[in-house]
């Protein structure tokens, strides 16, 4: 129907509005901004250098893709490659990955989080493994609609 054909160009002229770009030192300030809203607390990185970003962005195996609408970064993933014993090629884990609540449910996230797949292809990576509260069932079903499967649990703890 037309109506259906306008709702689809419009989704598709916002997605394409979105560029994806790696991130680099000068965008530290506002990617920072962007982690206060992803831990739910925007007080935390009001003294910057309380984070690991400029370390991130130098690791080799550590990666930070930006999705960027006019020149403002709206939503991020991080992700590392490595080698892992049990499995011949590498392996990708999503690290973390946050969109904006503003600019969510327009396509913002899943081309960000398609980008990331691209690149675990084109980097010959055996599986993409990513961990997700158990508290978010909306994350849960986009995971899905990539064909994610619930496999393990994931543990942690201090040192």
């Amino acid at each position: 129907s037309q109506k259906t054909s306008g709702v689809i160009i419009l989704w598709y002229n916002f997605c394409m509005d979105i560029k994806i770009h790696r991130a680099v030192g000068e965008d530290y300030e506002k990617v920072i901004k962007l982690y206060g809203e992803f831990v739910e607390d925007t007080k935390r990185y009001t003294n910057l250098d309380n984070d690991s970003y400029l370390k991130a962005i130098d690791d080799p195996n550590f990666y930070i893709d930006l999705a960027v609408s006019d020149d403002i970064i709206i939503g991020f993933i991080t992700y590392s490659i490595r080698t892992v014993v049990r499995y011949p090629k590498p392996i990708m884990e999503v690290e973390e990955f946050y969109v904006s609540p503003n600019h969510r449910r327009g396509g913002v996230g899943r081309k960000l989080f398609q980008n990331t797949l691209d690149f675990s292809k084109e980097t010959n990576c055996q599986y993409v493994f990513l961990a997700s509260s158990k508290d978010r069932p909306t994350a849960h079903k986009f995971y899905k609609s990539f064909d994610f499967d619930e496999y393990a649990l994931h543990f942690r703890r201090q040192p």
